[in-house]
């Protein structure tokens, strides 16, 4: 009988350690989730929550759950204060009670040290940071008003709705974060990290956290699953984009973010949600302009400037997916974003005299700077792997310059007091991006030809030749020089599709004019991209052309001939065509970048 009892214990063990899900549970396990809260007699707001939203027949029976509780005296402390304004129990909302409960159960047993492990065969240990709970998108649903719309063109359909719109801040359910001791065992992050990331926290890697909350008591064995301990009220952890909207150190870099944001209706969400609500209303879903994401607009026509990824995205993911990493954002405090705005950003000041001035094509660049693909790789310890967008070259960022930090259900906030600027604002394409009126057309070149990274460098010097948007209609195709028909290119920038294309003419090299008749097909966009990155190539020049020589060698290999170097209004530059038709070019601004 004893050689039966040890069998059938091993056999336990080994399952519990081979899987992360329990099957089924040995009666000796003893009382039901339910019941050992009841049991305890330190759970009573637990338990409201269980029989308010009628679960606790789910909770009394036989499955396989995992809850995270808080005790009664951390309740209370709760409703001291929390950022819902709620003082008691009783004035809870319904939905708040779904967030409170819901939030903290995942629909499948775990013990602490599995919930590190992505399912597999075998199983992926350490690998997870994140994991889905019993939280439903419709748990939470909010409606924004027209004084809280964003003033950008996508928001501004709906700025006359006086009773707002249904807006779920995103359409994909709200994950958990965990940084447990086998996960951060496995990425390397080390006890100074969690201290920061923990605001102080907790000092050691050994300790256990849930949505920021520290687990004080695990893997206590129900038969229908495991209950942890944690030591506060846990709730729902927010996306990174609703961390920065909530902070009040955060707000400028808040409404410079939300110029990217637009709603976006949703069929199915319009009908799950009146079909749970007996409502009749259109549901809209909060996105941000990303690859990610959303590349058109809610109109469906392609937007003008992307961040790197969605910070609204619940999900959001690189990679294998959800359970493995998060993003994480750098943010610049209010006072931080001032100081740079009247010091190192005056240019922007200058030309644009306000933040909402300032085009999207060239904010972006600042908002890019700190949006991080990968946590894990870039936590404190780490930092020297954030790098500027375009240049890969490291930013300089240290745990120093951290105020605090913020755990969201896609990632970490990371609140600076300090900016760090995008290579894009020093370098020589600097003008081409902030003159987009008279110059856009060469700068969408850059941008999509990959020519940023070269131009950006700040490894050499470069000189830059650039072509005004009315000098893009006068393009003589190189490769027509010679034939019987030359081919003249008029470059211009559409702006409903937001990209270069070209009309071609047939062009009379004598008279130097368009020859009358009908113009020649549009150039195909492989003819705009290829003629675009040859006129780039002889535009740049490796060097300072004000360094006294008459000739330089471009990057791509022609030459060009300088005169009056320097001195803006009589210096002149011409190519071969140029030289040979005495067409010299007149430069009328010198940038010094």
């Amino acid at each position: 009988m004893a050689t039966m009892l040890m069998l059938s214990s091993a056999g336990f063990m080994m399952q519990s350690c081979s899987t992360d899900e329990l099957t089924g549970q040995p009666s000796w396990l003893g009382n039901s989730i339910y019941e050992r809260l009841q049991e305890d007699g330190n759970f009573g707001y637990t338990l409201r929550l269980i029989d308010d939203l009628d679960q606790t027949a789910v909770l009394s029976q036989t499955g396989s759950k995992t809850l995270f509780v808080a005790d009664d005296a951390a309740f209370n402390e709760f409703f001291k204060s929390n950022s819902w304004g709620v003082r008691r129990y009783e004035d809870l909302t319904n939905a708040q009670k779904k967030l409170l409960l819901n939030s903290a159960m995942i629909n499948n047993a775990y013990l602490v040290e599995l919930l590190s492990n992505v399912s597999g065969n075998p199983p992926e240990e350490g690998e997870c940071m994140r994991r889905a709970t019993a939280v439903s998108v419709y748990d939470s649903i909010s409606r924004i008003y027209p004084a809280d719309m964003p003033m950008t063109e996508s928001w501004d359909k709906y700025r006359d709705h006086t009773n707002g719109i249904v807006l779920l801040r995103d359409n994909t359910t709200k994950p958990m974060i965990h940084f447990l001791p086998a996960y951060m065992n496995k990425k390397n992050i080390t006890d100074d990290d969690l201290n920061i990331l923990t605001n102080g926290g907790s000092t050691s890697t050994a300790d256990a956290w849930v949505n920021g909350m520290k687990i004080v008591e695990r893997d206590i064995a129900c038969k229908n699953g495991y209950i942890h301990k944690v030591d506060g009220v846990m709730t729902s952890a927010d996306n990174m984009a609703g961390i920065i909207g909530s902070h009040a150190n955060m707000s400028l870099f808040s409404r410079l973010l939300n110029r990217f944001s637009a709603p976006y209706y949703d069929d199915d969400a319009t009908k799950a949600y009146n079909r749970l609500y007996n409502n009749t209303d259109s549901v809209f879903v909060l996105k941000y302009f990303s690859p990610t994401r959303a590349e058109n607009d809610p109109s469906g026509m392609p937007v003008e400037a992307m961040l790197s990824f969605d910070p609204g995205w619940n999900q959001y993911s690189v990679g294998s997916g959800v359970n493995y990493d998060a993003g994480a954002i750098i943010v610049p405090s209010n006072e931080a974003l001032d100081f740079w705005w009247n010091h190192d950003g005056k240019v922007l000041q200058d030309m644009y005299k306000t933040w909402d001035n300032v085009p999207m094509t060239v904010l972006v660049k600042l908002m890019n700077i700190g949006m991080v693909n990968s946590f894990s790789e870039t936590v404190p310890s780490k930092f020297q792997n954030i790098v500027d967008n375009t240049t890969k070259v490291k930013l300089g960022v240290q745990p120093s310059d951290v105020d605090s930090c913020f755990m969201g259900c896609n990632g970490v906030v990371y609140l600076l007091n300090k900016v760090f600027s995008p290579a894009d604002y020093s370098s020589v394409s600097f003008p081409a991006l902030v003159n987009e009126n008279t110059m856009n057309v060469i700068y969408w070149g850059i941008s999509n030809l990959d020519f940023e990274p070269y131009l950006n460098s700040m490894d050499s010097y470069y000189s830059f030749i650039i072509p005004t948007n009315d000098a893009m209609l006068q393009y003589i195709d190189p490769c027509s020089y010679g034939n019987p028909n030359t081919i003249l290119y008029q470059f211009y920038y559409d702006k409903e599709t937001k990209t270069v294309k070209a009309r071609r003419y047939n062009y009379d090299m004598t008279i130097q004019n368009i020859v009358p008749g009908d113009p020649l097909p549009d150039a195909s966009d492989a003819q705009v991209r290829d003629r675009l990155e040859d006129l780039l190539d002889n535009l740049i020049i490796v060097g300072n052309v004000e360094d006294g020589n008459t000739y330089y060698k471009t990057k791509g290999g022609s030459f060009i001939k300088v005169k009056n170097a320097g001195q803006a209004g009589t210096m002149t530059v011409a190519g071969g065509l140029q030289g040979e038709m005495g067409n010299e070019l007149k430069v009328t601004t010198i940038y010094d970048m």
